[in-house]
């Protein structure tokens, strides 16, 4: 039963990302920052980092492919992001497993390296024609931020999690 805990919630999150906190966005009233949430991608990050690459890749991929049949206009460009950010930054050794701070900032580059990804894509294939400068102060740097913060709290509460589901530390 406890196997399917982490899928569920990921699942939640991909849900969550795109109703929910959309409703509480700042472009929603009017502000010029987009906050782009990357929770899934975040507990998907800190999955790997904890129990190994292998499933940061797995989860990527997978939520990578429903993320691209909900959210994207082109299919493929999530599920390559997702897989190839999370097995790149999951460095699953104990320095960085017993280090939050460290954990939170290999998440964080993720996040970082994911949109930077993203946009160029975006770029590439005529979605957008935004500048960088626009993308980097309106939507970059104000997810950069959320997205940071979420991982530094969320590092030593999901690590503890995955402790206690598999009974044992993963070191």
């Amino acid at each position: 039963m406890t196997r399917f805990i982490l899928p569920a919630v990921l699942f939640f999150l991909l849900v969550f990302e795109g109703t929910v906190f959309q409703v509480f966005a700042p472009d929603n009233r009017g502000a010029d920052l987009e906050l782009v949430p990357r929770f899934m991608f975040i507990l998907i990050m800190l999955t790997g980092i904890i129990r190994g690459r292998s499933y940061s890749l797995f989860y990527g991929i997978i939520f990578g492919i429903l993320y691209d049949i909900v959210y994207s206009p082109v299919l493929g460009i999530y599920t390559f992001g997702f897989g190839f950010f999370a097995y790149l930054f999951s460095v699953s050794n104990s320095y960085v497993k017993r280090r939050p701070s460290v954990t939170a900032l290999l998440v964080t580059a993720a996040v970082i390296g994911l949109e930077y990804y993203l946009y160029g894509m975006m770029l590439l294939l005529g979605i957008t024609a935004l500048p960088h400068e626009a993308i980097f102060t309106s939507r970059l740097l104000p997810s950069f931020i959320m997205n940071g913060l979420l991982a530094a709290l969320l590092a030593v509460p999901v690590r503890a999690w995955f402790i206690r589901m598999d009974g044992a530390d993963m070191d």
